[in-house]
């Protein structure tokens, strides 16, 4: 008899400073991801925070960093080299562009500079277009050295994930991915209700920032018993 083994599904939390992480929180998570909700959809820590970080957190857990909403593709590529020397495990950052034409310039960048961590490309639902470009064009990602996907929302106060995703897109567009060799995340907003729902899906990640926060609020502090809430289900 074959027994079959699932890939465990990792549980991500953005946490907006160094003041919210313990080891009762690193205790709970697969991925601490550094992102400041004051500071935009994707918002950046100072450098110096993330370097304390790692410093004092390397080895005990997968941590992640996001770019900041960044358009400019010169800024772009400034920015990725000097977060691909930190000593991060992932880099977050926006498939973001004023033009749509030029959505895909950042891929092109990244195709021609070797980068020694892994990147996640973040692609934004709800801004016009966006998710079907991608979906016609996965290929491009895995090309460029682009392993890594991560649905999210850009404005926070517009709704979450299935508000713009029909589970059905969702089940397809994962099974694409996989099929092109890249890892899958889900975020943007997510609720503890809808997590039974997205964990049938089998991404490769689900992150979190509201759902984790006192008044579910991704600006306010966070809240220990919601995250061991929440890791009930990626640990059962």
């Amino acid at each position: 008899k074959i027994i079959m083994f699932q890939k465990k599904i990792n549980f991500l939390i953005s946490l907006k400073n160094i003041e919210e992480i313990s080891n009762k929180v690193l205790a709970e998570v697969d991925i601490l991801d550094l992102k400041d909700p004051l500071k935009g959809s994707i918002g950046a820590w100072e450098e110096n925070n993330i370097k304390r970080v790692i410093t004092i957190h390397k080895h005990k857990i997968q941590i992640s960093a996001t770019l900041g909403d960044v358009f400019e593709d010169k800024e772009f590529l400034i920015k990725l080299k000097k977060f691909d020397f930190l000593g991060l495990d992932f880099i977050k950052f926006g498939l973001l562009s004023m033009d749509q034409e030029k959505i895909f310039e950042k891929l092109k960048i990244i195709e021609s500079t070797i980068f020694k961590t892994n990147l996640v490309c973040v692609i934004f639902v709800d801004i016009k277009n966006h998710l079907n470009l991608v979906n016609n064009n996965l290929n491009l990602f895995f090309r460029c050295g682009v392993k890594n996907i991560l649905l999210d929302t850009f404005s926070k106060g517009n709704g979450d994930l299935l508000n713009f995703c029909k589970i059905d897109y969702l089940k397809r567009f994962i099974s694409k991915c996989k099929k092109n060799n890249i890892n899958i995340g889900l975020a943007g907003g997510l609720k503890e209700i809808q997590i039974p729902e997205i964990l049938k899906l089998n991404p490769d990640i689900v992150g979190f920032r509201s759902a984790i926060c006192r008044s579910n609020s991704r600006t306010s502090s966070i809240d220990i018993n919601k995250i061991k809430k929440l890791s009930g289900y990626f640990n059962s």
